[in-house]
């Protein structure tokens, strides 16, 4: 049976680019489409302009990654819309939520 959601926390920020969208697309299979699937996933998102009070813990938290992992990394916004459509993903959205990550809800 398909599930109404999936959901993924401090997973995508150990991969690349590539095994990121193979790891979404997998997800994107799981959930249903009539009864409004979708895959949330909670990461850090860098921005990219402008910056609040935990703007250089996320940034620390990407260089942590590039040093403990192969292709691991924070993303921007930019980034995670690529990937969640390389995935098949119609359209996403993402919540800031006062901590360091965000909420990202991928829907097909």
């Amino acid at each position: 049976p398909k599930a109404d959601a999936v959901f993924l926390m401090w997973v995508l920020h150990d991969w690349g680019d590539e095994e990121c969208i193979q790891i979404l697309n997998k997800c994107r299979e799981a959930i249903t489409k009539e009864k409004a699937g979708k895959v949330i996933i909670v990461e850090a998102v860098i921005e990219e302009e402008g910056e609040d009070e935990l703007e250089d813990v996320r940034l620390m938290l990407d260089m942590t990654m590039m040093a403990h992992t192969t292709n691991g990394k924070e993303r921007t916004l930019k980034e995670w819309s690529h990937l969640v459509h390389k995935a098949g993903f119609n359209h996403f959205n993402v919540k800031p939520i006062q901590a360091v990550q965000s909420i990202i809800q991928a829907y097909p």
